[in-house]
């Protein structure tokens, strides 16, 4: 309900054919998300004459329920950013994404160039043409911020607002009237995008329904030797015909492994569906506890000093717990909290804030202008390292890759050379774990190789050399 327009929007979806619509519970909807079940149904029931197959008591059961729950989720859940934005008939973000994107553009500190990203939305809509839902939406959201935020990295606002002019002339003006500088211009407008849209425009998420785009954005998109294979790689067929299907037995085999001991029926099922928070959940909880038996208000707001709490624990047992005394943060960031808990006086060291040493000026920093230092291109999770110390890479060559808000972003070698450093790795196939990395980090720093290195280790050998000076190897 984005533009106010959810009920009667929906409701002529389904007057058009729709079979299954999205709505929520009422007492859940705010401004951003679906729309209330109850008004829709009775806006299409008593307006329309559709006939709706819901269980309407059990939704208001279910309602008065979420009522006594909410008030702690608004409190400490709800969006930030709210309201109803007529504007998104324009930009197009859908519901939810909305103000889950915005605060991800807060945190990551570009919030001052939301106006451009919509901005750009708005254009680019009209160039890709495209279903805009999951993962669609989060595509589109995460094209718009990689695009807007590398012009502003390359030259401020002045980049930005020049990448937006000429996004406005490619959409307003015909084809054979642009001029040779804007052709040239627009190449710019896909340049930073992620692997999530290149997959779009060559049909891996599924046929565009309004058709390919343009050659050019191919080229924007994948630059200006790969853009020819990649549209000779599109494809109209559906991915769910080549999809293999989950060999559940090995991932249940892998869990085990991860966790070594058997699980239960519902790790399982979050292990399927989410496998790196899986792990993360399964191991917090043999470590701490179910954190489910806590109190609502107690999960929330916590525990005060000098009040007790009374839980029952995932065994059944009561037992009650009273907060004696908590210290002052030291420099880790790190209290000591001592509590009573039965019959016990205990002790447990809590990390309740980010550390004074070690807030992110230890962290390595690549020199944009070193074609040899390879950086984190946002603030991010590294999930996959591809090369270690001694590589030889290429020009182009993907060494690593980022998810920056769940998706994929390869980054690329600029000059060919030899792997000096790897500051850190990460292979998420194998552990499920990913590495948390910042903007512009220095993940990566190649150095130039001589002509002639060795055939076996990569090192440098001297043309005279018959033997290879590091591995002796002949040559």
């Amino acid at each position: 309900c984005t533009d106010g327009l959810f009920t009667p929007a929906v409701a002529a979806a389904a007057e058009a054919g729709a079979q299954v619509i999205d709505t929520a519970i009422g007492s859940s909807v705010r401004w951003y998300g679906q729309g209330d079940v109850l008004a829709t149904a009775a806006y299409m029931e008593d307006e329309i004459g559709l006939k709706t197959n819901l269980d309407k008591e059990m939704i208001r059961k279910a309602g008065f329920v979420v009522k006594q729950l909410q008030p702690y989720y608004d409190k400490y859940c709800a969006p930030y950013f709210q309201g109803i934005d007529y504007d998104v008939v324009s930009h197009g973000m859908p519901g939810g994404a909305t103000s889950s994107s915005q605060e991800g553009a807060m945190k990551q500190g570009y919030i001052h160039l939301l106006p451009f990203m919509l901005k750009y939305l708005a254009g680019i809509r009209q160039i890709v043409r495209y279903h805009d839902v999951t993962p669609g939406s989060q595509i589109t959201w995460n094209t718009a911020f990689l695009a807007v935020t590398g012009a502003y990295k390359r030259g401020g606002e002045k980049s930005v607002k020049r990448l937006l002019n000429v996004l406005e002339e490619v959409v307003n003006t015909p084809e054979n009237e642009l001029s040779d500088e804007i052709k040239k211009a627009r190449l710019e407008i896909y340049m930073d995008s992620n692997d999530a849209f290149r997959d779009l425009i060559v049909g891996k998420f599924g046929r565009l329904p309004l058709g390919f785009p343009s050659d050019w954005v191919y080229e924007s998109a994948f630059g200006s030797e790969a853009y020819k294979d990649a549209i000779n790689s599109r494809t109209t067929s559906s991915p769910l015909d080549t999809l293999p299907d989950i060999d559940f037995d090995k991932e249940r085999a892998d869990l085990e492994k991860a966790i070594n001991r058997e699980s239960t029926e519902e790790e399982f099922i979050l292990y399927i569906n989410h496998p790196g928070d899986a792990l993360k959940t399964i191991k917090f909880q043999e470590q701490y506890g179910d954190p489910n038996c806590l109190p609502l208000d107690v999960w929330f707001e916590g525990v005060e000093k000098g009040e007790a709490v009374q839980f029952r624990d995932s065994m059944g047992m009561y037992h009650k717990m009273t907060i004696l005394d908590i210290s002052e943060p030291d420099d880790e960031g790190q209290s000591v909290v001592r509590y009573h808990l039965d019959s016990e006086i205990m002790v447990h060291q809590v990390k309740v804030s980010e550390a004074l040493k070690g807030s992110g000026a230890d962290v390595e920093i690549a020199d944009a202008s070193n074609p040899f230092h390879v950086a984190s291109p946002s603030t991010g999770d590294l999930w996959v390292m591809h090369v270690k110390q001694g590589d030889i890479v290429k020009e182009g060559e993907e060494l690593l890759n980022i998810s920056i808000m769940k998706q994929e972003k390869a980054v690329l070698a600029q000059t060919a050379g030899r792997v000096k450093r790897v500051l850190k790795s990460a292979d998420y196939q194998m552990d499920r774990k990913m590495v948390p990395v910042r903007d512009g980090e220095l993940l990566v720093e190649l150095e130039p190789v001589s002509e002639k290195v060795c055939i076996k280790c990569g090192a440098d050998v001297d043309e005279k050399f018959t033997f290879c000076p590091s591995c002796g190897s002949k040559q």
